[in-house]
């Protein structure tokens, strides 16, 4: 009984100390591996521990709390070893680097496997209600929170939440992600399932994916250095990368991965894709992907439906189909850019992209539009600095040209081929290239180009091509270029066959540097012909220059002739210079020349500017115009503010034509000429040409010249001429209301009358023309005129008629041709009707004189270099007679008895007969023969037995008289007033005297006023 109780007493001795005991054999053990911890033993029995308030690692950052935990251990050969675990509420710190966990001083407790193996679970029970660990990653702090139970290598089923506000992994950043993960540990590989998501995440190079979601399963080797997995219902509110922006993704990925990298296949789907230069309604992308420490590896598909470019884009695009306008080539852009524009606001893409440390490779691409445009790109890979590419391209379809491209590269990385054009046509255009051979220097090919040109066109222009390119630098054409054609027509121009060379100013025709495009051209000496508005053209130049850096050009000595030898158009130019602008051409010109057809006016020395745009041809400047026929009919006339348009194939033109030294406005002229039919109009509008000191007719034409001069007076009118290919046809009609001048038979006045030309330029009009006439003085003034003429080519004037009231009868001038072209004398024959005596003396103021009488006759005219003369002019007193009679008183009173006698006598005289002939010049001496018959005295006369006698007898007086014709009748009324021949002619010596500048003697009959020689009587 004793012993039973000492062995009771022991055993209780023994159980009492058990804590004592145990905790002795635990701080050993942690002790032994180095484990810093503090706990309390609240709970002990045969195989299980309870501890309370744990604490493990450094007391200030311990890598594990716990509130309690319960451990089950057993006693094995190896001695005792944790066989369970169930814990309250822990806390525990860990750190992941290069893909291994580590749980601090908890890792020294945790067995390893023999052999230096690598990690693996313990078996140990687990039941944890709530743990929640740290983690320090590579990327950043991700917090655990765990629960579950089962043995933690095989069997164990929990859940896992991790949070991490910013974590970086794979070259990306995830920002405020979520993790609820379900966790299961099959003999020692733990696989873990659940969602995730996060606020947003960013990656290299600009990649931004908003609101990630997705769920995933991951499944890990026992040693957690090997995992698989994959990620479900993958989807982002938006993913942003490179400019490029998406929204509504989704997808799957799988993937399989170790301590050294992760990769794996993936399928995404997008909804709209916005890049800034276009949009879509949505995109794919299959492919493989792995992430190591070189970054992302991609390689896959990529594909995007329903693509279209920006309206910003497409408007620009669409900009483009105006370039070339007027040029072969605008069909041909305006197809290629309507096709293309079409096609960029609906088509789809695939490439394949691969991507990798070495760089980007884009073995493959294809584009398809809805309006069947496809662009694909495959074949051997060509790589450009860190891109790789497929090197055969093809392109065609909805309208495009069909192009073909072999891209081949050599050892040394240079890159060459050769591309296949097919050719290409649009709206009567059509280009031909021939295979275009390209290497790392330039590329070389040839181009036939067919089409319109401005309202024209052109056929088959044909131009080599090498383009050669060095660093920055591109030049095209450095060697001398042929170009031809086979037909060219533009505004009704057409030319032939035609070819000629254009060598380059400097290094090349063209040259690209610096974003600047300089170079230029030399144009040889070149002919062409054809024809404009279906008549034959021929235009030559002497060669010029283009310049492409000013954008101009310059052409020298250019030479046309339009129409048919015999009534050909000729322009001329010694220059013609133009430069390009935004709106167009524009340029100068000078030494312009040229004659229209056959209308005879000639154009000279011409100068001003040009332009060429839109609105068609434009010139406006000065010129000189001169009439064509030889003599000229009038002096050349200078043309100020000349403008001229050609537009739709018709020439308009209008100006001022001056007479140059005066600077006078003679007329304005608007000329039409159309170029197909080759018909055209020309107006001449005469507003008012005023004559006098500063202008006389000989400056306009020297038709006038020794026929009339000091002219004063204004005419106004208008002129029309008209051509065709049947010739030219002119009218005009001219006015004037007063007009005086200097004639060869004497001074006129009072001119007034319309002439109606039905040839202009002949200066022929139409029969019946009336002109009045004030006054004329061929010695004998006569009055208020009127002349009924035509006037007809070569300067001949037909007088139909002319009369006159003369003296109390008439003064008419019978029909005749007078041709001022030639020295020939010029006949005129004026009849004397009813000429009262009386009414004849009282024009010439003898007031002392009276007579009676009616007179007719003849007076024939003849003008010629010499002046006027009258031939066999009569004037004969009509039957019946008259009479004379001196009213006056003697101014000698000392005749003697017989002379007294003999003039009272006779100062009264009655004729029954009296006939007066004329012979000479009007200007010189006139020889007049007086024939009186049947004489007595008169009323008023004294008379005498001895007079009476003799008045019986038949006398007949015959007088001779020679004397200037004028100077006559002066001089007779000088007997009786000496005054007279002051008054008469002092006007006359002071208008002489005025004269005396004159420059040039005028070949007309000298006023009647002028001062003559005494009279010679026999």
């Amino acid at each position: 009984m004793a012993v039973s109780v000492l062995a009771l007493a022991a055993a209780g001795g023994v159980w009492l100390s058990r804590v004592p005991i145990a905790t002795r054999v635990i701080d050993r053990e942690l002790a032994r591996r180095g484990v810093p911890a503090r706990y309390h033993i609240t709970d002990l029995g045969l195989g299980r521990q309870r501890l309370t308030d744990v604490v493990i690692g450094d007391p200030d950052a311990p890598d594990l709390v716990a509130d309690w935990i319960e451990t089950a251990t057993e006693i094995g050969l190896a001695g005792p070893r944790v066989v369970a675990i169930r814990a309250g509420h822990v806390r525990a710190r860990a750190r992941w680097r290069d893909g291994t966990l580590s749980l601090g001083a908890i890792d020294r407790l945790i067995p390893t496997a023999t052999g230096g193996g690598p990690f693996e679970l313990p078996a140990i029970d687990v039941d944890v209600a709530d743990a929640r660990v740290r983690v320090d990653g590579d990327g950043g702090v991700v917090g655990l929170r765990l629960s579950g139970r089962g043995r933690l290598d095989d069997g164990f089923s929990g859940d896992v939440a991790a949070v991490a506000e910013r974590y970086a992994v794979g070259g990306c950043t995830i920002r405020a992600a979520r993790v609820a993960l379900d966790v299961i540990v099959r003999r020692g590989a733990p696989t873990v399932a659940g969602p995730l998501a996060a606020q947003e995440a960013t990656c290299e190079q600009g990649v931004r994916v908003v609101a990630p979601a997705a769920r995933v399963r991951v499944a890990l080797n026992p040693a957690l250095n090997d995992w698989r997995g994959e990620v479900r219902a993958l989807q982002a509110q938006s993913l942003a990368a490179a400019g490029a922006r998406l929204t509504g993704l989704g997808g799957d990925v799988s993937f399989a991965g170790t301590a050294s990298g992760t990769s794996g296949t993936g399928h995404l789907s997008s909804g709209a894709i916005v890049i800034p230069q276009a949009r879509a309604r949505g995109g794919l992308a299959n492919g493989r992907f792995g992430i190591d420490r070189n970054g992302l590896a991609l390689d896959g598909i990529v594909s995007a439906q329903g693509v279209a470019l920006n309206p910003a884009g497409r408007r620009r695009m669409a900009g483009f189909a105006t370039a070339g306008e007027g040029t072969p080539l605008a069909p041909l852009i305006r197809r290629a850019v309507g096709a293309a524009s079409l096609a960029a606001g609906d088509f789809s893409v695939e490439a394949q992209v691969q991507r990798s440390s070495a760089g980007i490779a884009v073995p493959r691409v294809s584009v398809g539009a809805t309006n069947g445009a496809r662009l694909a790109m495959a074949g051997a890979p060509i790589r450009w600095g860190e891109v790789t590419f497929g090197g055969q391209w093809q392109l065609g379809g909805g309208g495009l040209p069909g192009i073909e491209a072999d891209l081949r590269q050599d050892r040394s990385g240079a890159i060459g081929g050769t591309a296949r054009v097919a050719p290409y046509a649009a709206d009567g255009a059509r280009l031909d290239l021939t295979p275009i051979r390209f290497d790392s220097r330039g590329l070389a090919t040839g181009a036939t180009l067919s089409g319109p040109l401005g309202d024209g066109r052109v056929e088959r222009l044909t131009v080599p091509v090498a383009v050669r390119w060095r660093g920055g630098q591109v030049s095209i054409n450095p060697d001398c270029t042929p170009v031809r054609f086979d037909a060219l027509s533009v505004s009704g121009l057409r030319l032939g066959p035609a070819q000629f060379r254009l060598c380059p100013l400097g290094r090349a025709l063209v040259v690209v540097a610096n974003g600047r495009v300089v170079g230029g051209a030399r144009l040889d000496a070149t002919a062409v012909a054809g024809a404009i508005g279906g008549t034959p053209l021929r235009v030559a130049s002497a060669g010029g220059t283009v310049r492409l850096a000013t954008r101009d050009f310059a052409l020298d000595d250019v030479r046309a002739t339009i129409g048919a030898p015999g009534r050909e158009t000729r322009i001329d130019a010694t220059q013609l210079a133009g430069r390009l602008t935004p709106a167009g051409v524009v340029g100068t010109f000078r030494g312009a020349a040229g004659q229209i057809a056959n209308v005879p006016l000639v154009m000279s020395e011409g100068a001003g500017d040009w332009a060429l745009g839109a609105r068609g041809l434009t010139l406006s400047g000065g010129l000189r115009v001169a009439d064509a026929a030889a003599p000229p009919r009038f002096q050349p006339m200078a043309a100020r503010d000349v403008t001229l348009a050609l537009r739709d194939g018709e020439i308009a033109a209008t100006g001022q034509l001056l007479e140059p030294t005066t600077v006078t406005r003679v007329a304005d002229v608007a000329i039409t000429h159309r170029l197909r039919s080759g018909a055209g109009h020309a107006r001449l509008a005469v507003p008012g040409i005023t004559f006098g000191d500063k202008l006389q007719p000989e400056l306009l034409t020297r038709l006038t010249f020794g026929v009339i001069a000091d002219v004063r007076g204004t005419v106004s009118g208008q002129g029309d001429i008209r051509w065709d290919s049947q010739g030219v046809t002119s009218t005009g009609t001219f006015t004037t209301a007063k007009t005086d001048l200097a004639a060869a038979f004497g001074p006129v006045t009072g001119i007034a009358g319309t002439i109606r030309f039905t040839d202009l330029l002949a200066l022929e009009s139409a029969p019946g023309q009336v002109a009045t006439i004030a006054s004329i003085n061929p010695g004998v003034p006569v009055t208020d005129g009127r002349i009924v003429y035509q006037t007809l080519p070569n300067t001949r004037v037909k007088v139909e008629s002319g009369i006159w009231p003369f003296a109390g009868g008439t003064l008419s001038l019978d029909p005749t041709l007078l041709d001022f072209g030639a020295a020939d004398a010029r006949r005129l024959t004026f009849h004397v009707t009813g000429m009262d005596a009386g009414k004849f003396l009282q024009q010439f103021d003898f007031e002392n004189l009276n007579a009676t009488g009616t007179f007719d006759g003849v007076l024939p005219m003849i003008f010629d270099a010499n002046g006027g003369r009258i031939e066999g002019g009569r004037l004969s007193a009509r039957p019946g007679g008259g009479g004379i009679a001196y009213l006056g008183e003697l101014t000698e009173k000392d005749l003697g008895v017989w002379g007294n006698l003999a003039f009272q006598s006779l100062r009264s005289l009655t004729y029954r007969n009296l006939d007066i002939e004329m012979d000479g010049p009007l200007a010189g001496e006139m020889v007049t023969g007086v024939r009186f018959a049947g004489i007595s005295q008169g009323k008023g006369a004294r008379s005498n037995f001895l007079l009476r006698r003799l008045t019986r007898l038949p006398i007949v007086f015959n007088i001779t008289i020679r004397a200037p014709f004028r100077g006559l009748i002066d001089s007779a009324a000088s007997f009786y007033d000496p005054q007279r021949l002051v008054a008469r002619n002092l006007q006359s010596l002071i208008d002489e005297q005025n004269r005396q500048t004159a420059a040039e003697p005028r070949d007309v009959q000298p006023r009647a006023s002028d001062t003559v020689p005494p009279a010679k009587r026999d």
